[in-house]
């Protein structure tokens, strides 16, 4: 081990000793010209950015803590869900809750009798369209309350005239039924009185 040790001391002071001469030993500017030519060819070696350590699990957090916040808020759906029922327009039914399966029993009973009163004009378009401006004018109103319902300051009287509106449509739908009834019913009579004086 002493060897060692002492050939370290003796380059340790030669290195010493003659510092400046190594100094006087620089390479030319042509040496360096040439190495930047050669350099120049090839592209920038540009040094990758290294993350930190904690950058992997911090992403990986973040995806879970995503999965975590979706599965809260369709359970959150799935509750309003079961304890308030569908209802087929997601801002009433976030706004109020409560009245959520309300505008679904209307939105269904709508949907019922318009279905009927189509079946029923299928053989006279032009009393459906008639039948149908009608009631696009309460559907019109309908949506502008609908519309309004976020920003609106007194939020229950808003859902109020929208049920309303709704209990409206019904009442036109039932009222156009019993039309196209009275109008099959007499139809249905005026041929059985053609039918026997022939």
């Amino acid at each position: 081990m002493k060897k060692s040790s002492d050939k370290k001391d003796r380059l340790e002071r030669f290195v010493r000793d003659n510092r400046e001469g190594f100094d006087a030993f620089e390479p030319s500017d042509a040496l360096w010209e040439r190495i930047e030519e050669q350099l120049g060819e090839a592209a920038p070696v540009v040094p990758k950015k290294s993350r930190p350590a904690w950058w992997g699990k911090a992403y990986f957090d973040w995806r879970i803590a995503a999965g975590l916040v979706l599965a809260i808020g369709l359970s959150y759906l799935s509750y309003l869900n079961k304890e308030y029922g569908v209802t087929r327009d997601p801002k009433v039914a976030l706004t109020a809750p409560t009245y959520a399966r309300e505008f679904t029993q209307y939105n269904q009973a709508i949907e019922e009798k318009r279905n009927e009163l189509i079946r029923l004009t299928s053989d006279n378009p032009a009393l459906y369209n008639e039948f149908a401006t009608d009631l696009e004018h309460l559907e019109h109103s309908y949506k502008n309350l609908r519309s309004e319902l976020p920003q609106a300051p007194n939020q229950e009287a808003l859902i109020q005239a929208m049920i309303q509106n709704l209990q409206w449509q019904i009442d036109l739908l039932n009222q156009q039924l019993t039309i196209l009834q009275r109008i099959k019913q007499a139809d249905k009579r005026h041929e059985k009185s053609n039918a026997t004086y022939i």
